[in-house]
Order: C-alpha cells, then sequence, then structure tokens
C-alpha cells in the first residue's frame, strides 16, 4: 500500500498542532508524557517508513503464531508517540496516556 506523504504529513502536522501545540519544527514539546520532536516532511517521511515496517513485521508475527516480540511492541508504540497518532494501526489497544 503507497503512502500519500503530502497528504498524511499535513494531518501530522494538524495533529501536533492540536494536540501537541504549535511550535516550530524541530522544537520539542511534551506529548503523551514523553518529549517529541516536531518533524519536518523529510524526517516525517522516514520515521513513517519505519512504522510500517515494523508494523508489517508485528502483523506477520500475529498471521503466523508466533510470540510477540516485546522489543517489537516497543518500538511501535514509541513511534506512535513520535508520530502524535490517536490510534494504532497495528497494536491491538487504543494508545494510552495523556
Amino acid at each position: 500500500m503507497q503512502t500519500d506523504y503530502p497528504k498524511e504529513f499535513q494531518r501530522y502536522l494538524d495533529r501536533f498542532d492540536r494536540l501537541v501545540g504549535g511550535i516550530e519544527t524541530g522544537q520539542y514539546a511534551n506529548y503523551k508524557g514523553r518529549l517529541v520532536c516536531k518533524l519536518d516532511e523529510e524526517a516525517f517521511q522516514l520515521k513513517v517508513d519505519a512504522y510500517m515496517a515494523a508494523g508489517q513485521r508485528f502483523t506477520e508475527m500475529l498471521r503466523s503464531g508466533d510470540t510477540i516480540d516485546d522489543a517489537l511492541a516497543i518500538e511501535l508504540r514509541s513511534t506512535e508517540v513520535e508520530l502524535v497518532l490517536e490510534r494504532s494501526l497495528f497494536l491491538p489497544s487504543p494508545i494510552s496516556g495523556g
């Protein structure tokens, strides 16, 4: 599935401003108890690609019945916070914290 990066980046910027605050690109702010950096478009694309690749590995583990790798689940959750996602695309429970 191909990612529409410009569209997704605009959604990210909207989420970031709404949930984290209106800060400049490259600055840090607190979100869900963590410092997150407002990404530029290039960094956002790299982060999305890494997230989708980790999600595919996670999905394959579920499909094959393998034991879920805790480190992979932590990586997914961490990246979701960095991308200011309100819902996980891969993990079964909603992102919690505040």
